[in-house]
């Protein structure tokens, strides 16, 4: 028996200490471990240097495609080499590892964050809920929070199921969610049944989350200033001298189509102040332009006022998805080549 207990502490000890070695080469990113999403969303030619000014895009799915709109301006702009480094499931903190790597290797002459007010916040501090998400979850969700790498295992281990599961191969995992819902159905009418599961269980583990992430108030309002700080953190890399940079502010659904917030409550979310919610200015975006003020070299972009407009003419999120159908996303582009003057 007690050698049965020593060789289970070995294993053990020998576990721990495999994480904490993958967590400092994920964190240091010693090794590129997003280098797959730099090449699938980036042709040959575009990370070839070359005398063209570059724009480096960092963000999440709403970016990590190559029909999305960043996707989008790479093969439109004439004088510009666009860089698309997002990758999705990430938030501010993988990004802020990945950025050293990134400005080194492009030097980019504007810089454009893509945050998103649906889950920034909840990828700061994944929450723990015994009462409605499985004990697996919750472990995971733990580990997650203290062990980033962890995180990161998972989105890779999950690409390789949906890539032997896809008949769509390898590029389907790489874009994430987003590419997911145009291959399933790119119109038809909201379904608790077939909505992403993923926003299901985030709902589930936290029903206030869509409104204290808008609002910046009850449980978020902690992960809001650390979200801040980690901002701060990434945008010194973009030297005011040499650099512009955007930060480019994905409203939630609900926000632009006020029928959302019924379709959200379906799923499990909770709103006290649905009112508030509608505001063109926001909590989430009001406090992140007053922390920017001082910073001449910053610039926030919302394409809410933008994109109800046009959705009030035309569908411009997927019916069982949160994220932007090639409507919104050519919205986005248009929106950009306009704010951030573009050719």
């Amino acid at each position: 028996m007690r050698k049965k207990l020593l060789f289970a502490l070995i294993v053990l000890l020998s576990l721990g200490l495999a994480l904490l070695v993958l967590e400092w080469l994920y964190r240091s990113q010693f090794v590129d471990m997003y280098r797959p999403e730099l090449h699938t969303f980036n042709p040959p030619q575009v990370l070839a240097a070359n005398a063209k000014p570059t724009l480096l895009v960092m963000g999440d799915s709403f970016t990590a495609s190559r029909t999305s709109y960043a996707g989008i301006l790479q093969d439109t702009l004439q004088e510009w080499r666009v860089i698309n480094a997002a990758v999705s499931g990430t938030g501010v903190l993988q990004a802020l590892y990945m950025a050293p790597k990134r400005f080194t290797q492009f030097h980019p002459s504007i810089f454009l964050y893509q945050g998103y007010v649906g889950n920034d916040l909840f990828d700061i501090r994944y929450p723990t809920n015994w009462h409605t998400i499985s004990l697996a979850r919750n472990v995971y969700w733990f580990l997650a929070n203290h062990l980033r790498v962890v995180g990161y295992l998972n989105y890779r281990l999950r690409q390789v199921k949906e890539t032997l599961t896809s008949r769509q191969g390898h590029v389907l995992s790489l874009a994430g969610p987003a590419v997911a819902a145009s291959a399933a159905e790119a119109t038809g009418a909201f379904s608790v049944e077939h909505y992403d599961t993923r926003v299901k269980l985030y709902v589930r583990a936290e029903p206030s989350l869509i409104e204290d992430s808008i609002l910046v108030h009850g449980n978020r309002q902690h992960d809001y200033a650390i979200f801040l700080e980690r901002l701060v953190q990434l945008l010194t890399y973009c030297k005011p001298a040499v650099c512009r940079a955007y930060i480019l502010v994905m409203p939630h659904v609900c926000q632009v189509d006020a029928a959302y917030l019924t379709y959200m409550s379906q799923l499990g979310a909770r709103f006290t102040t649905p009112a508030a919610l509608g505001l063109p200015e926001y909590p989430f975006l009001v406090r992140l332009r007053e922390r920017f003020t001082a910073w001449p070299n910053v610039h926030i972009v919302s394409p809410l006022s933008k994109l109800r407009e046009v959705h009030a003419q035309q569908a411009v999120y997927y019916a069982n998805d949160e994220h932007l159908n090639a409507a919104g996303q050519q919205e986005i582009a248009a929106l950009l080549r306009q704010q951030l003057h573009l050719k």
